[in-house]
């Protein structure tokens, strides 16, 4: 059985998402379509390809994914599959391939000479990205759908500051609960500390975090909390903790925004 993901900001309960599947359906009876995720911020690329990333290497090779924002195709965009560890992403070429990737892709594939059901595609997702994707999914070759091309677009995701004693990251999620998740890794904490005792600063003082828990549970319910989470991030959250309206999470408490500044501040191993 073939698997097809979806990953789009079409919101949930759309009727995009219906008439994708349903595309899929018709041209694969026997597939299995899983939702990756359909509330990505409008046209926010970086954001799909954060889910992607963290999501593609649970899925067995041969999974076909199709990355539903920022879909036109632009000469500048143009329409194209990536296959990566032997799974397929379709989509525009934003740049979220470049930021999906860990490594150099096996191939890529321009799409831009696929034959489309209708003369002007204006919902390419279906009209350009299911055709493909039921290809593959049945075991086509890339290679007769699209030509092979050499460069994906460039793009390169925030990376660390350092800036004296103190490690500089970055909001890049925050989760359904209010978890925030950073871009700093536990290879790149454990290398810059070096061991020492540290810091994770707060809006105040005696809110900051100084030691990093194994889980959530850790620490009593309604306390902050710092984790490395499943895919090797830090992660900050709020252990069991719902406020009225649903904003008692670790980003409403603590402040904390999409794209926000995370300082870690290490002492200095001469003082210590």
């Amino acid at each position: 059985m073939s698997i097809a993901t979806i990953t789009s900001d079409f919101g949930e309960g759309s009727h995009y998402t219906a008439i994708l599947k349903g595309a899929l359906f018709q041209r694969v009876p026997d597939i299995q379509i899983v939702d990756v995720g359909h509330t990505i911020r409008k046209f926010d690329a970086v954001e799909a390809a954060f889910m992607l990333r963290s999501v593609y290497r649970e899925f067995p090779k041969g999974t076909v994914h199709l990355i539903c924002v920022r879909s036109a195709e632009t000469p500048e965009t143009p329409h194209r599959v990536m296959l990566l560890h032997g799974q397929y992403f379709i989509g525009a070429d934003t740049g979220v391939f470049r930021l999906i990737a860990d490594q150099e892709p096996e191939g890529v594939y321009d799409l831009s000479g696929l034959r489309y059901d209708v003369d002007a595609p204006t919902f390419p997702e279906r009209e350009v990205f299911v055709p493909a994707a039921a290809h593959l999914a049945r075991g086509g070759s890339p290679d007769l759908i699209g030509r092979r091309v050499g460069e994906l677009r460039p793009a390169s995701p925030k990376r660390l500051a350092h800036e004296g004693h103190t490690l500089i990251g970055h909001v890049q999620f925050i989760d359904y609960f209010g978890n925030v998740i950073t871009n700093i890794s536990r290879k790149e904490f454990k290398e810059f500390g070096k061991g020492r005792k540290f810091e994770v600063e707060m809006r105040t003082p005696r809110m900051g975090i100084r030691k990093i828990h194994d889980h959530y549970q850790d620490v009593p319910a309604g306390e902050r909390v710092a984790v490395f989470n499943h895919a090797g991030f830090l992660e900050i959250a709020i252990n069991n903790h719902s406020a009225p309206g649903g904003r008692g999470g670790a980003d409403a408490l603590l402040g904390l925004s999409r794209d926000h500044l995370i300082r870690i501040r290490f002492e200095d191993e001469n003082t210590i």
